[in-house]
């Protein structure tokens, strides 16, 4: 038994050891580095990074080496007599192509300024997915500090009427109140236990929320910074939706990513519609070859004389000597010296008929462009409705908030009357139940309408790019 609770003794403090105290800019700044979609969102800009630089690329020459080995059997042309031969040759070629666009129908520039826009974009949307992560870390940060005072103030509440229910018991046995009051005020503890534990699972679920939110290991290995007093402002930082929808137009990345994209599809437009124009290319080249049939002559030798005529006079026949080259192979580096080719040239390239091809990308670039500015107002009037959305939401929580208030005060004098009265055997436990139960409903209420009051301020503070002041 005693190593039984020495096990659960080291269980229970390595459990809490490993637990973390966090603040919200923790979260924060931890998610910045571990949320793996925002590592995805951040590739997307690196891979916007290179297709840059190939746009750059693309106003360089293209250069390209080959070489070859080859082996010809049987009937064959000798390159360098251009005659028939009927041997085995074993031949090289060496050549260096490179060529330039002069011109291309301005579809190398505008292509570039499409990737610059793109990448842009790109980033963004890295801002933009900063924006709605922040968002929903601070949503679930408030939750668990609505859920901790949640279980807090129902654990009071079944501490508070469990007092009662033992008073109630003493003052049964001096008959003040009957049996029968006595179980109702037992069934209310017991309910407001049942209360208070849900509380704690709703916590614990919340905590569970911003663990996975985070992308913890353990996510229920987390405990957030309580701030030592949330204030609750009772005025809004804004008094008009369209100012709050001004500075969101200016700080909004998703505004900027899509007005990037639109001016991206513009020189997407303007690219495709190069392929209309002529192009032009500078190209040139270097090349040389060896091939085994390549011969050198090292000298003649004489092998006898021919007849090339007759005198006219005499018909003697007129003799000529007959030499024959001897020749060898020619080496190697010779060949590759001697057959030394240079090239440049000009070619310009006409579109005349084409499949239609160039015709029709250039209409699904132009609807492409018409998507994007579609893109932009829908974005805009989304927005909109968020904003104003909020901004009525919260307006009608400070309303509410004040109203609860004052509601909680006096069912809080209303209950401790009751528990007074209820003592003294004035009223009923039916009575007590329902003062109780209208108390704890309110406590409720003003506690939910304080945290929605928080929230629906921080949503408007990060829209328009104010910093958030919750520690």
């Amino acid at each position: 038994m005693k190593n039984l609770f020495t096990l659960l003794f080291f269980t229970l403090s390595s459990a809490l050891f490993a637990q973390q105290t966090w603040t919200l800019q923790q979260c924060l700044e931890y998610a910045e580095t571990h949320s793996s979609q925002l590592q995805k969102v951040k590739n997307a800009s690196l891979t916007g990074e290179q297709n840059v630089l190939q746009a750059k690329g693309a106003f360089l020459p293209t250069i390209n080496g080959t070489a070859t080995h080859n082996y010809n059997y049987g009937r064959n042309i000798d390159p360098f007599t251009n005659v028939y031969i009927n041997q085995q040759v074993r031949s090289n070629n060496f050549s260096l192509n490179g060529s330039l666009v002069l011109f291309n129908g301005f579809l190398l520039q505008n292509s570039l300024k499409q990737s610059k826009d793109d990448l842009a974009a790109a980033q963004s949307d890295i801002d933009q997915y900063r924006l709605d992560m922040s968002l929903s870390i601070v949503q679930a940060y408030l939750t668990i500090l609505m859920n901790e005072e949640k279980v807090n103030n129902t654990a009071l509440q079944a501490q508070t009427t469990k007092a009662v229910y033992e008073r109630s018991n003493r003052l049964k046995e001096s008959g003040v109140i009957t049996n029968s009051a006595s179980l109702d005020v037992y069934a209310q503890w017991k309910t407001e236990e049942a209360m208070a534990i849900q509380a704690k699972n709703d916590l614990d679920l919340s905590y569970l929320n911003l663990g996975l939110l985070l992308e913890l290991t353990d996510p229920m290995a987390i405990r957030i910074v309580r701030p030592p007093d949330i204030d609750v402002k009772q005025t809004m930082n804004f008094n008009d939706p369209a100012e709050v929808m001004n500075n969101a137009v200016d700080q909004i990345p998703q505004l900027k990513s899509l007005a990037y994209r639109q001016q991206s599809a513009a020189h997407a437009y303007h690219a495709t519609q190069g392929r209309y124009y002529p192009r032009l290319t500078l190209n040139g080249s270097l090349s040389t070859l060896y091939s085994t049939s390549g011969k050198v002559v090292e000298g003649q030798q004489y092998t006898g004389n021919q007849i090339i005529g007759y005198t006219e006079t005499t018909n003697e026949a007129v003799l000529s000597p007959v030499y024959k080259n001897i020749v060898a192979s020619k080496d190697f580096a010779p060949q590759i010296k001697d057959n030394y080719n240079k090239f440049i040239g000009l070619t310009l390239t006409i579109p005349l008929l084409n499949g239609l091809q160039v015709r029709t990308s250039v209409h699904r670039a132009e609807i492409a462009s018409t998507q994007a500015e579609l893109d932009m107002n829908i974005a805009k009037i989304s927005l909109q409705r968020t904003i104003y959305t909020a901004f009525y939401q919260a307006r009608g929580s400070q309303a509410k908030l004040a109203a609860l208030n004052e509601s909680f005060t006096a069912s809080q004098e209303s209950y401790r009357s009751a528990e007074k009265r209820f003592d003294n055997g004035i009223i009923n436990s039916v009575e007590f139940s329902q003062v109780k139960t209208r108390y704890t409903q309110s406590q409720s209420d003003l506690l939910q309408a304080k945290y929605d009051f928080i929230f629906k301020n921080a949503i408007l503070d990060i829209y328009s790019g104010q910093p958030l002041d919750i520690q």
